[in-house]
């Protein structure tokens, strides 16, 4: 029988703690003795009956292979779909961040949601300088960090990056964009006093944070480094995802050439063993089907980077309009981003149409991020467990929004609205894509809520 519906928080957690023991392979009278507990109390728990706390998980974890956080849910703090930081929010979030003695950027948060890795904010460059020198002894450098970081300038703003020793100034306007790889130092001046010059530092983890980093924080420096696959524009890109694939399957190189039909020689040169070469297409193929692994396992990832950033001026930028030329909704601009990160796209968004119902809708399989440029206002409608909501968004004003609502952006007065959009991949990888897509009948719903135990004990 099915447990009892419980909502949000509570549900999650117990249909994790039902989902672990399950995998642990543990009905709820084996479970009640490894944990300690008294007869009946585990479906309680499970039912969501009885709140899991804290003395639980850390019980939990202490007899089964486990981590505290296998069985912690997280919180949703955007319960319509949709969540709205004000400007006046976002000015009182105000703070002042000093470097080398002198107050150096003025900083104020953004919308951000907890189930996404955005850690968007507004920042306003207090050093101003008069050249564009990267050796500027009024330059303070940051040391890098950890988030890739999207880029958006507003103003005369000169952008400092560094890369292998060597440091760069690029001046910036209004329209400018950089994607940049983390642990990058860089920095941020003015031009001038006379007019706003600030960014849109948007940072986000693209898969780097949460689980793989606690992983690898466990694990060790040397197995990090011995993991990382180069990106690189030659043949070792291409040959790291061979070389996991044999070990992985304890494949020969006489052996993967016996499976594929390729020569000996051949194998060494596309496993990086001897002189370096990349695989054809065809060759792919067959070296997928000798791994027992798809293609697009053994495909090089690619970028676009030069000394870690991808700089994209808005002079330079494609312009389209959405959905088609006979009733254009949008005017859209492509921003910075790298091939290196493809779930993620970075757009400025231009807002033609002057009522909700001549716009058209957006929707993306992505997090996304809205904040509105300019100083028009923008109406916002949205959809949400078939109820139809509302807003209008002032200049300043930013925006969350899950994966797959579907938004409708129209003016509010007769100037068009401009709105900066960045959407990110979540944890809902490709790959989990996939398996959900394979999944047997119902198995979806099980796999968001576990709520029975994985056998009947009356038999069936």
């Amino acid at each position: 029988m099915s447990a009892p519906v419980v909502e949000g928080f509570d549900r999650r957690a117990a249909a994790l703690l039902r989902a672990a023991a399950n995998d642990l392979k543990r009905d709820d009278d084996n479970a009640e003795r490894d944990l300690g507990l008294e007869p009946g109390t585990f479906a309680e728990y499970t039912s969501g009956r009885r709140p899991v706390d804290w003395a639980l998980l850390r019980r939990a974890a202490e007899v089964w292979p486990l981590n505290e956080r296998d069985l912690l849910p997280i919180h949703d703090d955007c319960p319509t779909g949709l969540t709205v930081l004000r400007a006046k929010e976002s000015v009182a979030s105000s703070r002042l961040l000093a470097r080398g003695g002198t107050d150096y950027y003025e900083y104020r948060d953004t919308a951000m949601a907890r189930i996404a890795s955005y850690r968007p904010e507004w920042i306003r460059m207090l050093q101003v300088v008069e050249d564009d020198r990267a050796d500027n002894p009024k330059v303070q450098w940051n040391r890098g960090h950890l988030l890739y970081q999207f880029t958006y300038f507003v103003g005369p703003v000169n952008y400092y990056y560094r890369w292998e020793g060597r440091s760069y100034c690029v001046p910036m306007r209004t329209g400018d964009s950089v994607w940049g790889l983390p642990f990058a130092p860089h920095s941020f001046t003015a031009r001038t006093d006379a007019e706003p010059a600030y960014i849109l530092a948007l940072t986000y983890g693209g898969g780097l944070t949460g689980d793989a980093q606690r992983e690898l924080a466990v694990l060790g420096r040397q197995t990090a480094r011995d993991l990382a696959l180069p990106v690189t524009p030659d043949a070792s890109s291409a040959a790291g995802p061979v070389r996991s694939f044999m070990a992985a399957g304890c494949v020969t190189p006489a052996e993967l050439a016996a499976r594929t039909g390729l020569t000996p020689e051949r194998i060494r040169q596309l496993t990086g063993t001897g002189p370096q070469a990349v695989p054809t297409p065809e060759e792919l193929t067959v070296l997928a089907d000798g791994l027992g692994v798809s293609v697009r396992d053994l495909l090089p990832p690619r970028s676009t980077a030069r000394h870690g950033v991808s700089i994209q001026h808005a002079r330079d930028a494609r312009s389209w309009v959405y959905p088609d030329e006979a009733r254009p909704a949008y005017r859209l601009t492509r921003l910075a981003g790298d091939p290196l990160h493809p779930y993620t796209s970075s757009l400025q968004l231009d807002v033609l149409a002057t009522a909700d119902a001549g716009s058209a809708p957006l929707t993306t399989y992505q997090h996304q991020y809205l904040f509105v440029l300019g100083d028009a206002p923008v109406r916002i409608s949205w959809e949400r467990d078939g109820e139809r909501r509302t807003d209008v968004l002032e200049p300043g004003d930013s925006a969350y929004t899950e994966p797959l609502v579907p938004l409708t952006l129209s003016a509010v007065t007769g100037t068009a609205p401009r709105v900066l959009l960045l959407r990110i991949g979540g944890q809902v990888t490709p790959e989990v894509r996939h398996a959900l897509g394979a999944m047997a009948e119902q198995g979806i719903d099980r796999y968001i809520a576990e709520d029975r135990l994985w056998y009947s004990k009356e038999g069936h």
